[in-house]
């Protein structure tokens, strides 16, 4: 078992810190307050401004103390950032250009779909491309697996076109199953659970952790999740010696950074390198290697119709994106009064 340091003795190792420098990280923040821990597992607050507005949970900061008030008075270098694209409401068709801070310095990604849930192809594609590239290890958990007819469908209806996915399903109602998604934490790892409202990711922290520290809710009766939790925290888990991160339910998932489509789309990207013609679309030029693939039965005609339809709609979404930065107002800075003076150019 490794002391409770939240990861800080490792980041001083790789960085080459000076032991003696008081490093924190955040474990948790809201609107009001951000709430850090050191290597000895010493709590502190401290108030969200302007000047940390920025900073999410799994950073890692330097803190002084300043008028008996504690401050943080340098942010140190991020490892990693999840991120995903901002948006108004499920329904809105604003578009938004700047991306949701939600963790960083994250060696995991849990992918949750519930199974009480509805599942579409295309949400799961979108979730896979948006995270793949924000952390080497992803891992996708089918949780309330008891639902086993609907978990079988789902995993199936993966499988099918991506029949090297890596899945596991998860029930808290089935220890084995649990016992296989923490076999999956890594010793001294930071892993994060991402997902719609409702996919359980509380209540697989809850069973880790042994206690009910976080609070769930049922389903609604539409199949969409009820919003727990409302920000995001940071959790050691002594069972397995490392540390999982919840945050609150995603209504929509999309980003403006560039995804990564290879976990889904590696075999087709293989095989376009031996296409005869490097500007080769894929659809009927001759020496294709894709087409000469479908055809030997060596390609899945079901992949394939994915991967022109995840292009399609790339493609359509860049385009709405230039529109929209072309008919956007020019954007008026101003300045901000507070006690301290004037402070300048502030979005």
């Amino acid at each position: 078992m490794i002391n409770k340091d939240y990861g800080i003795n490792s980041y001083i190792s790789r960085y080459n810190l000076n032991n003696d420098l008081n490093i924190y990280r955040i474990t948790s923040r809201n609107n009001a307050f951000l709430t850090l821990h050191n290597k000895k597992d010493e709590l502190i607050s401290v108030r969200v401004n302007l000047k940390n507005s920025d900073f999410v949970v799994g950073d890692y900061v330097l803190v002084e103390k300043n008028v008996g008030e504690h401050q943080i008075s340098t942010f140190l270098k991020r490892d990693s950032l999840i991120t995903k694209a901002q948006s108004t409401s499920q329904k809105s068709l604003a578009y938004n250009a700047k991306e949701q801070l939600i963790a960083a310095n994250v060696d995991q990604i849990f992918i949750l779909i519930a199974a009480d849930q509805r599942f579409s192809l295309g949400k799961f594609e979108r979730y896979v491309s948006t995270f793949s590239n924000m952390a080497k290890d992803i891992q996708i958990i089918i949780s309330k697996s008891d639902y086993q007819v609907e978990a079988s469908t789902i995993e199936n209806t993966i499988l099918k076109v991506y029949p090297k996915m890596k899945i596991n399903q998860l029930s808290i109602h089935d220890p084995l199953s649990d016992q296989k998604v923490m076999n999956l934490l890594k010793k001294g790892k930071t892993s994060i659970l991402i997902g719609s409202s409702g996919v359980g990711k509380s209540t697989l922290i809850n069973t880790i952790l042994q206690k009910e520290e976080l609070s769930t809710q049922n389903v609604r009766n539409d199949g969409k999740g009820k919003h727990t939790t409302t920000s995001s925290s940071m959790y050691f888990l002594k069972k397995t010696s490392s540390y999982i991160i919840d945050t609150p339910g995603f209504k929509t998932i999309s980003s403006h950074r560039d995804a990564d489509e290879t976990l889904l789309f590696q075999s087709i990207y293989d095989l376009s390198l031996k296409c005869k013609f490097n500007d080769c679309s894929h659809v009927n030029e001759p020496g294709c290697a894709i087409q000469l693939a479908i055809k030997k039965g060596n390609l899945s005609k079901e992949l394939y119709n994915r991967y022109l339809k995840y292009k399609d709609k790339k493609k359509r979404y860049k385009e709405l994106i230039s529109q929209k930065n072309k008919k956007k107002k020019p954007h008026h800075r101003m300045k901000v009064i507070t006690k301290s003076g004037i402070l300048n150019d502030i979005d």
